[in-house]
């Protein structure tokens, strides 16, 4: 029994250190705004917004003074090298500055939405940030149409202008790029939606319990179906639990993938996973009067079983 304890605790510590190099990658691409300058750039904010979690790599990609011609060239590059989950594009500033009309704009902006879909990241589209250093930037002519590309179903869009453009007058340092409060602002934005995108794709009540499904082979095992409603039933209805749920789903997908290339492997996830299935049993199937009649009958099994030993230890 030792010897298992000991297997179990090192099969749990292995899988958990495979996992943290499969954490969830976020590439923020675009110019000078997202590169920085003069103050924190807003992809060091919101990697401090998620923490030092493993689970969670936010990639800093941004190119001071490139317009969007030169993004479609660079994005492919980028992605290949980080294979990200995520792409935040906030791109055009410079394009509004040097003439490229709004509709050239908006199409290579399609097409590095295109691109990020190709490589399976889901991109989250930015409108482009006020300027009031110069009377001839007018993002507010490019803007709309960033708008209803977002609107076409391919990407999220994140109004970083609307959010700024009422306080701006504070949020720069110099009339285009963000000051600390801006930058901190901007990342914020950012961040409420991508924690919304990846609670909806993993913690939702339609998301898969990855490790019991490698166990067992298909989301159609009696015991997936039992662990999917003790989480939607007892997991989700809570904030610690939902907390859980989320950092299950931030480390589990690498878990999964290892255990389902290892038939023993998953003989033994089985095994651990029994007592979490007896539980969810007795929770999810049961009704409250059941459950409590089924704790009094082995509680006092229980007790008659200890007392059934302490008089045997005494007799010998």
């Amino acid at each position: 029994m030792r010897l298992f304890r000991i297997f179990s605790a090192g099969i749990t510590a292995v899988l958990f250190i495979v996992s943290l190099s499969h954490a969830d990658v976020i590439v923020c691409f675009g110019d000078s705004i997202t590169a920085g300058y003069k103050a924190t750039p807003y992809p060091t904010n919101l990697q401090n917004m998620y923490g030092s979690s493993a689970g969670t790599q936010v990639v800093n990609a941004g190119k001071g003074g490139e317009d969007t011609y030169n993004g479609v060239s660079r994005l492919g590059g980028v992605l290949s090298t980080y294979a990200p989950n995520y792409v935040v594009i906030m791109e055009g500033a410079n394009d509004v500055m040097i003439g490229i009309s709004p509709e050239t704009t908006v199409f290579n902006l399609n097409n590095m939405l295109e691109q990020t879909l190709a490589a399976g990241a889901k991109p989250i589209l930015s409108t482009i940030t006020p300027n009031i250093s110069s009377s001839g930037y007018q993002p507010e002519n490019y803007n709309p149409g960033i708008i209803n590309l977002a609107q076409g179903g391919n990407t999220t869009l994140i109004d970083t202008y609307a959010n700024v453009v009422s306080n701006w007058s504070n949020l720069n340092v110099d009339g285009i790029h963000p000051n600390e409060a801006g930058s901190t602002t901007i990342a914020q934005g950012f961040y409420s939606q991508l924690v919304n995108n990846q609670n909806a794709s993993s913690s939702s009540g339609g998301g898969g319990c990855f490790i019991a499904t490698a166990a067992y082979g298909t989301v159609l095992e009696p015991q997936v179906i039992l662990l999917k409603k003790f989480r939607d039933l007892y997991l989700l209805t809570n904030r610690l639990g939902s907390y859980f749920v989320q950092l299950y789903y931030t480390y589990s997908p690498p878990i999964a993938d290892f255990i389902r290339q290892h038939d023993i492997l998953r003989f033994v996830v089985r095994i651990l996973l029994f007592p979490l299935l007896t539980v969810s049993f007795f929770l999810v199937e049961f009704s409250p009067l059941q459950q409590l009649i089924i704790a009094i009958v082995m509680f006092c099994s229980f007790g008659l079983f200890l007392a059934r030993f302490r008089k045997q230890h005494r007799a010998n």
